[in-house]
């Protein structure tokens, strides 16, 4: 089981397997590296991809988590 994580930086977007120093994919959209992640998390047994927020807003910071799903596994807190 893997969680990934996806952040945009520069105009690319990246998917990052968590622990990971180079990135295990990159995707032109947002959409495409969730379906990414969320395709990856699935064939390692299951785990969560992980939005981080890239740039700092009225709501967020750079790089803080902003949504988290679960995917190919029960979800821990219930939900679906």
């Amino acid at each position: 089981m893997s969680d990934y994580h996806i952040s945009k930086e520069g105009g690319a977007w990246k998917v990052l397997k968590a622990g990971g120093q180079k990135a295990s994919a990159t995707a032109s959209t947002k959409a495409e590296a969730q379906e990414i992640a969320k395709k990856l998390a699935i064939s390692s047994g299951g785990g969560e991809v992980r939005e981080h927020a890239s740039r700092d807003g009225s709501v967020h910071k750079k790089g803080q988590i902003i949504d988290s799903d679960t995917h190919g596994k029960p979800d821990p807190k219930g939900n679906g």
